[in-house]
C-alpha cells in the first residue's frame, strides 16, 4: 500500500481492481461518507470519483496509475439539483418514483447509486429497483432486484437484496409478461417500505420490442420523473407521452466506460458466482410444491407406455411427456389419439436450469439451481444459497436461463419447453 494525501475538496480517480483505507479525514465516494478507520474495495471493471471532505490520508493499493488526481468533480452540479428538487416535490405518504433511461454504457446504475446516496440525506427510506437482468447489481443475473437502503452504499453489488423477483432470463426478450408483472409487484412493494424509489432499467431502448416494453414501464410506474441519460437524441421518442416538467435530460458522462459482450458476460458471471458461493443442496417433494411458468405439474396425470412422466394439459393444450431421449413414432404409435397434441421434454435437459423459490404468496425466497427433477421419485434436486426451511418453499418458478453449479452460464432453454 502507499501512502496518499488529499486536500480538502481535491478529487481523485480510482479504477478497480483496488483498495484503501481512511487513515485520518474523510472522503466521500458516489455520495457515501468514508471516514477514518474504514475502507473501500473497487472491484475490477469499476472506477469511483473521490472527493475528500476534509485534509485526508488514504493508504492506497491498486496498480500504477489507477489513482490520478483530476482537476474538479467528475459529477455534474445538475446531478445535486436533481435531488435537491425530489426533496422538494414529494409529499408525505406518497412513494416518489424516478425511472432513469439510457441505452447500454451511460451510466445508469452509477447516476442511481449517486442520487440514492443523495435522498437518504434528506429521506429515511430510499430504495433502488434494479430491472436490467443482464448486468444486475442488485441480486443475481436473470431477477429484479431491489435495495430498500439503511444507509449509503458505494456498489450495490455488496448488498443483499431486500426483494427479488425472478425473470429466469438476462434478456425480457421473450418474458415480457413476467417482466411487467415483476415490476408491478416491485412498485407495491416499495410502496410500503420506501419514501422515494429509482427504478434503474435495461439499455434496450429502440426497436418495437425496446419501445413497447420501456413504454409499458412507463404507464405502470406512471413515474414523477424521467432521467434521460442520451448522448444526442435517442430516447426522446420514449417520452413525448409525458408532461416536459416530468422530464429530465442529463448528458452521459464523457468518463462513461463501454463494456463489451464478452466483459459484460464475465462482470455478470462474477456477480452470479458470488450468489451462488456456499449454496446447499435442497430436495423438494412435488406433493409439497405448485410450479410456475411451465406446463409440468399443471395437468392430469397420464400414463403412457415409455414415458417417464406424462399428464393431460388443459383442452387443446394436449399433453406433456417426459422421455429418456426424443421422443419417435415408434414409441408414440400406441398412445391414445385423445391425448392431443404432445410437447415432449427430454429428462436431464432441465439439469442447471434457473428456478425461484416461492413462498405461499409468491414472494421470491431466492434463486436455486435445478440439479435434476427425479421422476421416479417424484421430487426436485436443487441447489440455493436460500437458509432457511426447505418446508417454507411452496412454489418453483421455471426459468429459462441455466446455470452451472458455481453460477456461471451453461445455455438456455426455450419458454414452455416443459
Amino acid at each position: 500500500m502507499k501512502e496518499q494525501k488529499i486536500g480538502k475538496e481535491e478529487f481523485f480517480l480510482l479504477v478497480g481492481p483496488a483498495q484503501f483505507a481512511v487513515t485520518s479525514g474523510a472522503v466521500e465516494v458516489i455520495a457515501a461518507r468514508i471516514g477514518k478507520g474504514e475502507k473501500l474495495n473497487v472491484p475490477l471493471g469499476k472506477r469511483v470519483p473521490i472527493r475528500a471532505l476534509e485534509d485526508t490520508v488514504l493508504q492506497v493499493e491498486c496498480e500504477p496509475d489507477k489513482l490520478t488526481k483530476m482537476e474538479g468533480s467528475s459529477i455534474p452540479a445538475e446531478w445535486d439539483a436533481l435531488a435537491k428538487r425530489v426533496v422538494g416535490e414529494r409529499r408525505d405518504g406518497r412513494l416518489y418514483s424516478i425511472v432513469v433511461l439510457g441505452e447500454v454504457d451511460t451510466g445508469k446504475t452509477f447516476f442511481s447509486t449517486y442520487i440514492a446516496n443523495r435522498l437518504l440525506h434528506h429521506l429515511k427510506r430510499t430504495a433502488i429497483l434494479d430491472c436490467d437482468t443482464g448486468q444486475s447489481d442488485i441480486g443475481p443475473p436473470g431477477t429484479f432486484g431491489m435495495l430498500v437502503m439503511k444507509k449509503p452504499v458505494v456498489f450495490l453489488t455488496e448488498e443483499p437484496a431486500t426483494y427479488l423477483y425472478m425473470l429466469g432470463a438476462h434478456s425480457p426478450g421473450l418474458h415480457f409478461l413476467p417482466a411487467l408483472t415483476g415490476l408491478a409487484a416491485m412498485l407495491e412493494k416499495a410502496r410500503a417500505d420506501a419514501d422515494a424509489l429509482i427504478i434503474d432499467t435495461t439499455g434496450w431502448v429502440q426497436g418495437d420490442g425496446g419501445r413497447a416494453i420501456k413504454k409499458s414501464k412507463l404507464d405502470i410506474v406512471n413515474p414523477d420523473m424521467v432521467v434521460l441519460m442520451q448522448r444526442g437524441t435517442e430516447l426522446e421518442h420514449l417520452v413525448k407521452h409525458l408532461p416536459k416538467e416530468r422530464v429530465v435530460r442529463l448528458p452521459v458522462s464523457k468518463k462513461a466506460s463501454s463494456t463489451s459482450q464478452m466483459e459484460r458476460k464475465s462482470l455478470r458471471e462474477l456477480v452470479s458466482v458470488r450468489y451462488f458461493k456456499g449454496a446447499q443442496k435442497m430436495e423438494i417433494p412435488f406433493s409439497r410444491v405448485f410450479t410456475d411458468r411451465c406446463y409440468f405439474l399443471t395437468g392430469t396425470p397420464l400414463t403412457l407406455d415409455g414415458a417417464l412422466h406424462a399428464e393431460r394439459l388443459s383442452a387443446w393444450e394436449g399433453s406433456l411427456a417426459v422421455t429418456a431421449k426424443p421422443l419417435t413414432p415408434d414409441v408414440s404409435k400406441g398412445w391414445p389419439k385423445e391425448i392431443g397434441r404432445v410437447t415432449n421434454f427430454v429428462a436431464g435437459d432441465e439439469k442447471g436450469l434457473m428456478v425461484g423459490l416461492l413462498d405461499d404468496k409468491q414472494n421470491c425466497l431466492a434463486i436455486a439451481r435445478l440439479d435434476e427433477i427425479d421422476f421416479a421419485k417424484k421430487c426436485f434436486r436443487l441447489r440455493t444459497p436460500f437458509s432457511g426451511s426447505p418446508e417454507q418453499v411452496r412454489g418453483i418458478q421455471f426459468g429459462s436461463l441455466k446455470l452451472a453449479e458455481d453460477g456461471r452460464e451453461a445455455g438456455f432453454i426455450e419458454p414452455g419447453s416443459i
